[in-house]
């Protein structure tokens, strides 16, 4: 098989385990008004189960990225994706709150892994000229992803109402399959200081001529500080909008007209999923322009811009109603995610590539993990007023000031980038 050939298939492979993350990540959304149902649960308990899963898929990262430096980044996705298939085949025996939420922590901790291991595979296999485009493939595979849960999940409520169990065993499924795959197909990367140009590395490949390696570079604590408080700002935007996503469509009735163009009617929660995917799929789209679009000289702002352009929609979805609801939605959802392969593409830039996926761990920590405040945050809000206009507001305002932060990175004097040029 050629190298590039190589390269393709672990590219696909480490981007359909990074759409499965994403479509694991959003399940409870997609069903937590099912589930919510099932065991009488307040919105503000449905936030905290939304923290139970999002935690530890934040906090584990960091462990998960020592553990992916220690023992190779292929083992760690085969354990990520065996584990997530055995919890996930778990809810089929739920039987109180107190169990569901010991399962959604083991999901997160068995997710949290994907991110560390699967972001510096593919970091330390690209230059900085390509590795926005690889990311950028990377990233409109993880909004498929999320945009896959709740499309699913309509499909399957549209089938079986109430059925939520049924829905995470064919996850499982999905989850165990994909791991014998990687295990079987793809080949583990060798850790080198120097990175091949775009070529994977083989366990028993040789070294490279020197005309196709870099070094690497220093760890660099500033720059790397001032992205990663910003993708926990950002983390808390994603988390507190998506979790009750479905049900902030659901309720303005933004995709009633599906019942007309169908001719029967369907559940309010499946409805509500329906919308959610079709505004997560708008993210996909986002995804793969940033990656289009993004020249290496220009990343930083360009990650400020598209923070920045999180407010308007996200003041937009505090007063919409009814089909504007959706249409916000949509348009928040490719802007938002368009910052996903820039910071990928940035963050690699202030970390030496043999602890990249340490360097990843601990960025996803606080990404994932600062960010599973978002549902009890906007529930909090909801529960109190009855409303997205407070909540919504307050995530515009910590998008405002994430935007300030990859600024100072536009200075030689305080980020020595990889690539200065365009």
């Amino acid at each position: 098989m050629s190298q590039s050939s190589q390269v393709v298939r672990v590219i696909l492979l480490v981007s359909c385990a990074h759409a499965l993350v994403h479509l694991l990540e959003q399940s409870v959304a997609s069903v937590e008004q099912v589930i919510s149902a099932d065991f009488q649960l307040t919105i503000e308990q449905s936030g905290f189960m939304g923290f139970a899963l999002r935690l530890p898929y934040g906090i584990g990262a960091f462990f998960a990225g020592l553990l992916a430096d220690r023992f190779g980044e292929k083992r760690i996705l085969v354990l990520y994706l065996l584990g997530s298939a055995v919890v996930a085949a778990s809810f089929m025996v739920t039987s109180t709150s107190s169990v569901l939420y010991a399962q959604m922590f083991s999901m997160g901790a068995f997710a949290s892994m994907y991110h560390p291991a699967g972001l510096a595979l593919l970091a330390n296999q690209t230059t900085p000229a390509e590795r926005s485009r690889a990311l950028g493939l990377h990233g409109v595979f993880g909004s498929l992803g999320i945009a896959s849960a709740p499309f699913l999940a309509g499909f399957m409520l549209s089938l079986r109402p109430g059925d939520w169990r049924g829905y995470y065993l064919l996850l499982s499924i999905i989850s165990g399959s994909l791991g014998f795959l990687v295990w079987g197909l793809l080949k583990p990367v060798r850790h080198d200081d120097k990175a091949t140009l775009g070529m994977a590395k083989s366990a028993d490949a040789s070294s490279e001529p020197a005309s196709q390696a870099r070094p690497s570079m220093p760890f660099q604590i500033w720059p790397y500080v001032l992205l990663v408080i910003g993708t926990a700002l950002s983390g808390v935007v994603y988390g507190g909008v998506l979790h009750f996503l479905p049900r902030y469509l659901k309720e303005a009735g933004a995709m009633g007209w599906l019942e007309t163009f169908v001719g029967h009617s369907i559940s309010e929660a499946a409805l509500g999923n329906y919308a959610a995917a079709l505004a997560l799929v708008c993210g996909a789209f986002g995804q793969w322009t940033a990656g289009r679009l993004a020249k290496p000289a220009k990343l930083p702002m360009m990650l400020s811009l598209v923070y920045a352009a999180n407010v308007p929609f996200l003041l937009w979805m505090t007063f919409a109603e009814g089909g504007q609801r959706l249409l916000a939605a949509c348009l928040w959802a490719f802007i938002h995610f368009m910052n996903q392969p820039l910071y990928n593409s940035l963050l690699p830039e202030f970390l030496p590539s043999r602890r990249r996926s340490v360097g990843f761990g601990f960025s996803n920590m606080m990404g994932f993990g600062v960010g599973a405040v978002g549902p009890p945050l906007v529930a909090q809000f909801d529960e109190r007023f009855a409303d997205y206009t407070y909540s919504y507001s307050a995530l515009a305002v910590l998008a405002l000031i994430a935007a300030l932060l990859p600024l100072p990175l536009l200075f030689a004097g305080f980020a020595k980038r990889e690539h200065q040029g365009d």
